[in-house]
């Protein structure tokens, strides 16, 4: 619980240092003194956040540091500062830490309790909460467990979705793929190839030309059936040549033309040779295969939509990687399902389990509360709990809680809807009270909840409240005279011009301010009044 509470450039406040030794604590003020100060500091501290507005206009920045004590001994000490260029930081102990760490470290120490909390009553998840508490060890264990494999059954579900949905694209994807697997290995494609495929390709379109050019040479040399030879023809002309050569030069003329004409057929025979060497119709056939593997290649490039032999190279390993994984992933699918399956009993089981056991919560607790607002007068209300049914499970459970409010012989409704501010604050407090003392934190700061309530009223809540102090320690910030002369321990607080001092009275001194709490004076009447409250 809070032993100490510095405080230093909030709100009002320039300094102020609170020591407390009681159990049931009061702080009390006129209007407009500064006590909102207090509970914006008692905020602070718990990691709520914070303005710079809240800074004292004569400060640079604003510290406040609590001194707790725990139960088996020892102490702690967290500290909070914030700048007016909105610089914050955060101590525990030694330590930085953030607003957040600090809000978690101070949650189970200290709980705030102002009229804004009546709001927060109405809110089903806070009525949820309140429920659970009161439902022991089991229902928490069976909530945190629910909390627990609720995630993970959807964890689980998404995965095999993913993986039902990956599986129908992989199906769609690979459809026809095998075969075209099939083809591109039967080509032999390989990185490249197809720049070296189309080399060979017009390399063999300019020895199919070559060749063509020679075959037309040596058609022309060999001449057609229908004509004769070409040497055949020369040898003809060179007779007829012969024969009409004079006497002197015929001899001669016969040597030169029979040389020539041995030369020539020499010449042709070995033209016919190496001209002919390759075959023009295994040229045409090389150039074929060529083609066709080319336009194959170029098929299933634009079949596959790629771009290139490399890619196609990537393709037969992403289809064989695919295949494999579409092969092993039944096996895992079913896997899956059968988890999803467990996960799915098991959130079932512990969501009907939590809903019986928050059934029965729900009922101690509607007792309990009804009890203590029988101790606050409020015999003709009757307060109860809803457990609604949710059309699905979720992570908190398969139920909704409702806090409802019976009045004499008009049917139940809603607490928001029929319960009137005095009301809420005494439901506020009885619920409080009903809330087992291992599941109160250590320090209830409660600001003016008892606004609204007058006469016998305030004295019954001033007694649950003081009664509550006995599991914690309990600081009520209060305008009513009646329960601030039950405390323990009482702060004043005041103000003069634009400062604002918190010490604390005893003896005369606090019994002129209950005095002023009742009679705004300090009159003979108000302050036998005021004694007489504080000796009862």
């Amino acid at each position: 619980m809070i032993e100490r509470l510095e405080v230093r450039g909030m709100g009002g406040i320039t300094s102020a240092d609170l020591d407390f030794s009681g159990d049931f604590i009061v702080i009390t003020g006129e209007s407009g003194s500064g006590k909102s100060s207090l509970v914006r500091a008692f905020e602070f501290i718990s990691g709520k956040r914070a303005a710079t507005t809240s800074i004292h206009a004569g400060c640079d920045e604003t510290e406040v540091t609590a001194l707790w004590g725990a139960p088996g001994g020892g102490e702690a000490i967290t500290k909070r500062s914030l700048s007016r260029s909105g610089k914050g930081r955060c101590w525990i102990g030694e330590d930085l830490a953030t607003a957040g760490t600090l809000a978690v470290y101070s949650s189970p120490m200290i709980e705030i309790q102002s009229q804004f909390a009546q709001l927060n009553l109405l809110d089903g998840s806070r009525q949820l909460e309140l429920v659970d508490l009161c439902g022991g060890g089991e229902l928490l264990s069976c909530r945190d467990r629910l909390a627990d494999i609720f995630p993970q059954m959807i964890s689980v579900e998404r995965e095999i979705i993913e993986l039902k949905k990956r599986r129908a694209e992989l199906e769609a994807k690979l459809e026809g793929a095998p075969e075209r697997v099939r083809r591109i290995k039967a080509l032999g494609v390989y990185p490249d190839c197809e720049n070296e495929w189309k080399s060979e390709l017009d390399s063999l379109e300019r020895s199919l030309a070559e060749a063509g050019k020679y075959e037309h040479i040596i058609y022309r040399m060999k001449g057609s059936e229908a004509e004769d030879d070409l040497l055949d023809t020369l040898a003809s002309l060179l007779r007829e040549l012969y024969s009409a050569a004079p006497s002197a030069v015929s001899a001669r003329w016969n040597e030169l033309g029979e040389r020539g004409l041995s030369c020539l057929q020499e010449l042709f025979d070995s033209a016919k040779r190496e001209l002919g060497m390759t075959p023009r119709e295994e040229i045409e056939k090389a150039h074929d295969k060529a083609e066709a593997r080319l336009g194959l290649l170029r098929k299933l490039k634009r079949e596959t939509g790629l771009v290139s032999a490399d890619a196609l190279t990537a393709y037969i390993k992403d289809v064989e990687d695919d295949t494999k994984w579409l092969a092993e992933s039944g096996a895992i699918l079913d896997e899956k399902s059968a988890l999803s399956g467990r996960l799915k009993a098991e959130v079932a089981s512990a969501a009907k389990n939590l809903r019986s056991l928050r059934e029965k919560s729900g009922q101690s607790f509607e007792k309990l509360v009804n009890r203590h607002l029988r101790d606050r007068a409020m015999d003709d209300i009757n307060f109860s709990v809803n457990v609604n049914k949710l059309d699905k499970v979720r992570s908190s459970g398969a139920e909704s809680v409702t806090f409802m409010l019976s009045q004499k012989s008009l049917p139940p409704n809603p607490v928001g809807r029929v319960a009137s501010g005095g009301e809420l604050s005494r439901i506020l407090i009885a619920i409080q009270a009903s809330i087992g003392p291992d599941r109160l934190p250590g320090v209830l700061v409660f600001d003016e909840v008892e606004a609204g309530l007058g006469g016998r009223t305030a004295l019954l809540a001033g007694e649950k409240l003081r009664d509550l102090s006995k599991n914690c320690r309990t600081i009520l910030i209060t305008h009513e005279a009646t329960i601030a002369a039950m405390a323990d321990q009482h702060f004043v607080v005041t103000r003069t011009r634009d400062e604002t001092e918190v010490y604390e009275i005893s003896g005369d001194a606090r019994a002129r301010e209950i005095a002023r709490m009742l009679a705004g004076s300090e009159s003979r009447e108000a302050m036998e009044h005021a004694r007489a409250l504080l000796d009862a």
